[in-house]
């Protein structure tokens, strides 16, 4: 068995636990503060993705159907449908305007962390500070990747925000004619899965072949590896990350938008 990967699969539903369940209380108890709290998880999730998109690894799921199941991808792979998720649930409960506004905040303080690593880069390393390339190594984002995760996160959100919204206004009289429990209600179960697996399905192949391609010259038989593994990692954890969001969305229940500052237009967007 491989513990690293049990682990990390540990974590990674730990994570996306802790932060559905937060998000719920959080909005429901203190509703006025709920955007502000998504969108610190949201943030928190994108900046970490950028921290750790320079690392390519190699995740080895053993043999499956007789074939060696290895593949290739930047470590930020795993991150990426938190950060879908995240936008769904500020969706979900704020709209598609609110969910747009974030996907803004977000993507300026992506601008703000690149110049300020840049910053420390060009900063002058103590005599005594011996890991002075090592931390440049690990810190300083190449351009590649950084004009990669830039351009893919604006295109692909966006996508997301406005697909996400489009599906649950045409499925909602749907969606509110289910009787069952919510949490097997069809539609809400599509408009996450829809939105997620085809927007990181995007972001798969933009990010790594503006990243690794058209910037970073790799070879094209490697970056088709690459897109690839990425492509199976965050269509399958998008998929997977699924029950996370309708669970969230079920534990909410009705919400009372009169509690938030959120206008009639943007309830409606």
């Amino acid at each position: 068995m491989n513990y690293d990967l049990l682990i990390i699969i540990l974590i990674w539903m730990a994570a996306i636990t802790i932060v559905t369940v937060a998000s719920v209380k959080i909005v429901k108890k203190y509703p006025v503060y709920g955007f502000a709290a998504l969108v610190a998880f949201y943030v928190t999730y994108l900046l970490s993705s950028q921290v750790i998109a320079t690392k390519l690894s190699t995740l080895d799921f053993g043999t499956v159907l007789g074939y060696s199941l290895v593949l290739t991808i930047p470590a930020a792979a795993i991150l990426y449908p938190f950060i879908a998720q995240v936008l769904d649930m500020i969706n979900e409960v704020y709209g598609r305007k609110r969910a747009v506004t974030a996907i803004l905040i977000a993507f300026a303080t992506q601008v703000l962390f690149v110049l300020f690593i840049a910053m420390a880069v060009r900063m002058p390393a103590a005599s005594f500070f011996d890991l002075d390339d090592a931390w440049t190594a690990i810190f300083a984002l190449s351009v590649g990747v950084t004009i990669g995760s830039w351009i893919s996160f604006i295109v692909c959100s966006l996508l997301d925000a406005y697909l996400f919204s489009y599906i649950k206004r045409k499925l909602k009289p749907r969606e509110l004619a289910f009787k069952g429990d919510a949490f097997f209600n069809p539609y809400i179960w599509i408009r996450s899965l829809t939105t997620d697996a085809f927007s990181l399905a995007v972001d798969s192949f933009i990010f790594v072949f503006v990243a690794f391609y058209l910037i970073g010259g790799y070879p094209w038989e490697i970056v088709t590896g690459l897109i690839f593994g990425q492509l199976v990692v965050k269509v399958f954890i998008g998929v997977a990350d699924t029950p996370w969001f309708v669970l969230y969305k079920r534990m909410l229940g009705k919400i009372d938008h009169s509690d938030m500052v959120v206008s009639a237009e943007e309830q409606k967007a």
